[in-house]
């Protein structure tokens, strides 16, 4: 009988030896799970297309427009369009917000008319006009249709 009883304190010592060596494991790897989280999440890029653009778009019946195109961080832009040559009325400002579409196209919307105008992101410096798909102008005056990063 004696020894029954000292083969069950012996079992009971082991059996709580490993419950507790198990929870410090447990813990030890959700600690290092967590860790890992955390860096995946400040490893997270601030796109780069926010800034002043500005070039000169070709005209039908002026000596091109001078446009200025704003992208703010906060979705909203502002473009400034003069139409070079004309004597009253050239100057356009208009504001509103933007989306992006397939991580390249840049929407401008306009609140009060609904109307859309696209760019292309071509790089860090630099959009092109473009149509809703993404489709550049193509031909000879292609380039003029590219806005720089001031």
């Amino acid at each position: 009988m004696k020894l029954l009883k000292l083969f069950l304190a012996g079992a009971i010592v082991v059996c709580f030896t490993n419950c507790t060596n198990s929870k410090k494991q447990n813990t030890a790897d959700t600690q290092q799970e967590t860790e890992i989280k955390t860096e995946t999440v400040v490893e997270t890029a601030k796109p780069d297309y926010f800034g002043i653009y500005e070039g000169t778009l070709p005209c039908a019946d002026c000596e091109g427009i001078k446009t200025t195109l704003t992208i703010n961080e906060d979705t909203t832009y502002t473009l400034i369009s003069e139409y070079l040559g004309k004597k009253d009325n050239n100057v356009f400002e208009t504001s509103g917000v933007y989306n992006i579409i397939n991580e390249n196209v840049i929407e401008l919307v306009t609140p009060s008319s609904g109307e859309k105008t696209y760019y292309k992101i071509l790089d860090n410096s630099s959009v092109a006009l473009c149509d809703d798909k993404g489709t550049l102008n193509e031909g000879e005056l292609a380039a003029h249709y590219i806005l720089k990063r001031k």
